[in-house]
């Protein structure tokens, strides 16, 4: 019997690869991760009488293959799915603005003058732009040449050294073709005025989500697979991946205190690049380890908040913008499904990041409760003399930090992989992607679909990575 298609990481995207792979294949599938749980980042846990995640992970409903693949999981009972469409705050200067900002009620809230030094700026600065090109070289030149100084400041530049903890000039202009995509200031100025503009929507308002929280989707998932052949190995420490050549033999792992060495036929890895390119060991080029090391993260705290109320408000999240604050974004999951908290509590995720090691992670749970207090003193509508109890909660290394040059490493990571005929990388982590879990998942089921066929198409491949790497010119 051939070996089996080997998948690092039981998150998102791996559980969706592993699902189609077994769904429509009969290749065996073993997949392995180095949590006692299914779901990364998409994962729940329990805390008192609460079902919590690790901030807001609501899925995104585009009526896609991703979509229908979670309702399906469902068929029997679809009353476990809850919709609604997103209710998402940004807090700047002790008012709440919608998400995404729009620029129309917060002229109108701001006081004149500052609205009409927002305005008269935008119009100085689309002036100069267009006599004289200047090269976008970092996220702050991209920010201001579309927004001006203050507004960019206000809307985005804060925000970003905020939860970057690095100055805006150091952060690749990449970075806002991922995430601040579609946003018009000159059309959403002809609105105000009214004399036209058309605004384009770039993000996705309608979500569906577990009434247990986002970790029962990824539960349900893994049980699939397991039911249909495919092996999960939680709690599996990976030691090393062993290569001959162009090919991977085998990966190495320790799981419950036996070592062994698992064969494989493709190895699928969803695990950070650096992580990857350390398993692959001193055969690997050392440009390429040098270039894995520049790839960088932030790491997560989040402070839980209990609170002896019903609920705090109506917003599923919303953002701290204002540089006063150390948190930047709080989450209410009990407005996403109040069947996550007891009854007549709410519970407030507060998330901070920071670097791994440094003076924030290193804080005691105390002190960073006495962070997220004070930050609820600043909060108008949050009642800080309600607060019944709190929970502390670190993971490392989350998001990714899209540095100025982060595109030249990370495509010379990644070609150093493609040169493997048997190996793929696939998901947020193993992409350096700024995703997200429908992303995730639509791209676990689009590899699976590729190497579910007996030979899979180096070609299917390429174009894959074309579709999602987007960051790489050409």
């Amino acid at each position: 019997m051939p070996d089996p298609v080997v998948i690092l990481g039981a998150g998102p995207a791996g559980l969706a690869c592993a699902h189609r792979l077994v769904k429509d294949s009969e290749k065996k599938v073993i997949l392995i991760d180095k949590a006692r749980v299914v779901g990364g980042a998409g994962a729940s846990f329990r805390w008192k009488g609460h079902i919590l995640d690790y901030g807001p992970h609501a899925f995104h409903a585009r009526g896609d293959e991703p979509e229908k693949l979670v309702r399906s999981l469902f068929d029997s009972d679809p009353t476990l799915l809850i919709e609604g469409h997103k209710r998402v705050h940004v807090y700047l200067k002790r008012k709440r603005f919608r998400y995404p900002l729009q620029v129309r009620e917060a002229l109108l809230k701001f006081n004149p003058l500052l609205s009409l030094r927002i305005m008269l700026e935008f119009s100085v600065t689309s002036l100069f732009h267009a006599i004289v090109s200047i090269p976008i070289e970092n996220f702050e030149n991209w920010g201001r040449k579309r927004f001006g100084p203050t507004l960019y400041r206000m809307s985005f530049g804060d925000y970003t050294e905020k939860v970057w903890k690095t100055k805006a000039v150091q952060i690749s202009e990449k970075f806002a073709a991922e995430k601040i995509q579609g946003f018009s200031f000159i059309n959403l100025l002809k609105k105000l005025l009214r004399i036209g503009g058309q605004v384009t929507e770039p993000y996705y308002q309608s979500w569906i989500y577990h009434r247990f929280g986002s970790g029962q989707i990824y539960e349900t998932l893994a049980a699939e697979v397991s039911a249909s052949g495919g092996q999960i190995l939680l709690g599996c420490d990976i030691r090393s991946i062993e290569s001959e050549g162009r090919r991977v033999l085998s990966v190495a792992v320790e799981h419950n205190g036996t070592a062994q060495r698992l064969k494989c036929s493709s190895l699928v890895s969803t695990i950070a690049l650096p992580q990857l390119v350390e398993l692959m060991g001193d055969a690997t080029p050392f440009s390429v380890r040098h270039a894995a090391s520049k790839l960088s993260y932030t790491s997560l705290i989040m402070v839980y908040i209990e609170f002896d109320i019903d609920a705090v408000s109506d917003d599923h999240w919303f953002y701290l913008l204002d540089r006063q604050f150390a948190f930047n974004r709080v989450t209410e999951q009990k407005n996403l499904s109040r069947f996550t908290m007891e009854a007549g509590k709410t519970v407030l995720s507060f998330e901070l990041t920071c670097r791994l090691g440094d003076e924030l992670w290193c804080l005691s749970d105390q002190d960073l409760v006495e962070l997220a207090r004070r930050d609820c003193t600043h909060i108008h509508f949050i009642p800080s003399d309600r607060i019944t109890d709190f929970l502390v909660k670190r993971v490392p290394n989350v998001y990714e930090i899209y540095y100025k040059n982060f595109d030249q490493y990370a495509d010379l990571v990644l070609g150093r992989v493609r040169e493997f005929e048997n190996v793929v990388t696939i998901g947020r982590r193993g992409l350096f992607l700024q995703g997200d879990m429908h992303q995730a998942v639509e791209m676990g089921l689009a590899m699976g679909s590729i190497l579910a066929r007996e030979t899979p198409d180096p070609a299917a491949i390429s174009q894959f990575y074309r579709r999602y790497v987007k960051y790489i010119d050409g």
